[in-house]
């Protein structure tokens, strides 16, 4: 296979903390932070569809800002009560589908990301659920991501692979049984890696979102990053990396660091020449 493409995108854009770290000091007029982050990057997640289901005057706007950078993706988190609650109902199911539309039509939508909890295990209960995903949203690409090592075997890949869903390879403190960072594809259009950081301290603490994901990784974590990125570059086309260390701008930081570690940078500078 030939290696495949590196693609580098942001969990989220709308942080207070970036302000003067990634996004200008003195922003210009009619400054989008959106429409900022498409002329760097090749995607971006979407964080506010876990809280709540966008409405489509909300997701259209993603696109208009966006237009201009005909190669920009989203990946759209999948509503918290399908992913925590584990609930699949139409009132919501709908709705949600529904608010993807103007991605869908403009060439937008990448895909689906379906984050699930520390707390949901590998069980026959929990992997029937899972099942059920492809059924509800079989018009996406669905990217599951889990943060317990017991789904890290064999046979749960085997059954990714059989409902074409592609496996989240994740860095993320290694605590107890929680998932190390792998080196998996189940899909071999589409690998996809979330980098979390490695927070020893807060993860599992009650101090909030920020505090979870306030890291910086350093050069040798970096390295041995982008040489698990590699590997995965031989098994599928595309592989998506995302940086959910939000705080302070380290996720966009450390991102472009990956990208003169894996010589995208240097691909992007000859296609300009």
């Amino acid at each position: 296979m030939i290696e495949g493409q590196y693609l580098f995108g942001p969990a989220g854009w709308s942080y207070k903390d970036w302000h003067g770290t990634v996004y200008p000091e003195e922003k210009p007029k009619n400054f989008d932070a959106l429409r900022f982050l498409a002329e760097t990057f090749d995607f971006v997640e979407v964080n506010t569809s876990f809280y709540h289901i966008p409405s489509q005057k909300l997701t259209s706007g993603w696109v208009q800002k966006t237009q201009d950078h005909e190669h920009f993706k989203f990946w759209v988190k999948a509503y918290q009560n399908f992913t925590h609650q584990l609930t699949l109902v139409k009132d919501e199911v709908e709705p949600f589908k529904k608010s993807l539309e103007p991605l869908v039509k403009a060439s937008k939508l990448e895909g689906l990301l379906a984050q699930f909890p520390y707390s949901f295990k590998l069980n026959s209960d929990n992997l029937n659920y899972l099942l059920t995903l492809p059924r509800a949203f079989g018009e996406f690409q669905l990217a599951i991501e889990f943060r317990h090592n017991s789904w890290n075997r064999e046979e749960v890949f085997a059954a990714l692979r059989e409902n074409h869903m592609i496996w989240v390879n994740i860095d993320q403190p290694v605590i107890s049984q929680s998932l190390p960072l792998t080196a998996v594809a189940t899909n071999e259009r589409v690998s996809y890696v979330r980098l979390h950081g490695r927070n020893y301290q807060t993860w599992f603490s009650d101090e909030g979102r920020d505090a979870r994901y306030n890291y910086d990784y350093q050069a040798l974590e970096l390295n041995q990053i982008a040489e698990t990125i590699k590997k995965l570059a031989q098994l599928a086309k595309k592989i998506f990396i995302s940086g959910n260390n939000h705080y302070k701008g380290s996720a966009v930081k450390n991102l472009k660091e990956l990208k003169k570690l894996l010589g995208k940078e240097k691909e992007e500078e000859n296609r300009k020449e």
